[in-house]
């Protein structure tokens, strides 16, 4: 058995998520000594005797310096594999894949619109009054740091839909705007693992449009009921059928993870 979930807003939660002070969290990600993310300490027992007894794999939108940011997997759960870079890089015990890596990179290039394309276009509608940063994210896929409010609508949508054409993503999660080729996805690269480690069963976890390849590959899955996939499965009311965690926020870490192990209970 497989579980593997992405990590932002799915398992892990910056400080804008601790509404409720009686709850234990730990503080599990700094940057520059400032406080990043947390888990709740009751989701972080959940994980660990998760990971004792199935293939634990962390699956995130993070590059592989960001991801190894996160202490808890560098010092206590050290799961075997870890995918990072939206799926870009798979980690084994340490160490990039260098095949998978490479297979993406001549995917990106033979599948989909070139980022110079893409950069070039989205000059037309980029201002340094709504984007503040941009960076590339290991040659694989690219993000801007954006001020939402000010996010010109008339053009928007058009240049997404040329994007889409082009066989790319867009996704904003809170102030990140993310422009990522369909040839790097966390769904290819979990079914790698899979494949390579002769595993049958995969439980999936995800909240963001990212996550939309991952969570659709397999009916079991279980999504927090905010994020992107929520909130355009409210909007379309019909045709996404996923289910969704009765919780919220951080608390949706705890149902999720209470969920993979009743499930891994009934294997046994």
């Amino acid at each position: 058995m497989i579980f593997a979930s992405d990590l932002d807003q799915t398992l892990i939660y910056s400080e804008r998520f601790l509404t409720d002070p009686s709850l234990k969290v730990r503080l599990i990600e700094k940057l520059d000594e400032k406080p990043i993310s947390y888990m709740t300490e009751r989701a972080l027992c959940l994980l660990e005797e998760i990971n004792k007894h199935m293939l634990f794999i962390p699956v995130t939108t993070r590059t592989i310096e960001q991801y190894n940011r996160i202490t808890i997997f560098q010092n206590e759960l050290k799961p075997k594999y870890a995918i990072t870079s939206n799926g870009g890089n798979i980690i084994c015990n340490g160490a990039v894949d260098e095949f998978w890596n490479k297979k993406i990179r001549m995917r990106i290039e033979d599948e989909c619109i070139s980022i110079t394309d893409i950069l070039k276009q989205f000059e037309d509608i980029k201002g340094s009054d709504w984007i503040l940063n941009e960076k590339s994210a290991e040659d694989l896929f690219y993000y801007f740091i954006i001020d939402r409010q000010k996010m010109p609508t008339d053009e928007w949508d058009g240049f997404v839909q040329w994007m889409e054409h082009g066989n790319w993503t867009v996704s904003i999660q809170g102030r990140k705007l993310y422009f990522v080729p369909r040839a790097v996805n966390k769904r290819d690269a979990v079914l790698y693992v899979k494949s390579v480690e002769e595993r049958s069963e995969l439980f999936v976890a995800g909240d963001s449009l990212l996550d939309l390849p991952l969570v659709s590959c397999t009916s079991n899955c279980l999504i927090p009921s905010h994020g992107e996939i929520y909130h355009l499965a409210k909007r379309l009311e019909e045709g996404m059928s996923f289910p969704f965690t009765a919780q919220t926020g951080i608390l949706a870490s705890e149902e999720i993870l209470e969920w993979v192990i009743e499930q891994m209970k009934i294997a046994k």
